[in-house]
């Protein structure tokens, strides 16, 4: 974000959107405000477990896919589509 504002002169959002991934701790400093995924992190830690405990108890489990969702966290990077709700 600071190479498109004070290297390439572009405004964020008017100019360029940017979403960032992870909501680390300075996605929300006032400088950045970045809109962002977060992971679901702890969900993710335990479906982890809960696999490899299945496993561990019957080797013949078979693989399974676990879809979790990741919120979108909504800040000033990025400007919303006309016509879109969060």
């Amino acid at each position: 974000m600071d190479v498109l504002r004070y290297e390439l002169a572009l405004s964020v959002p008017d100019d360029v959107s940017v979403v960032g991934y992870d909501d680390v701790t300075l996605s929300a400093w006032p400088s950045y405000d970045l809109t962002t995924v977060r992971q679901p992190a702890c969900r993710m830690v335990a479906a982890t477990v809960e696999i490899l405990m299945d496993r561990l108890a019957d080797p013949e489990t078979r693989p399974r896919r676990v879809a979790l969702d990741g919120p979108l966290i909504l800040r000033s990077s990025a400007r919303i589509p006309k016509g879109w709700t969060a």
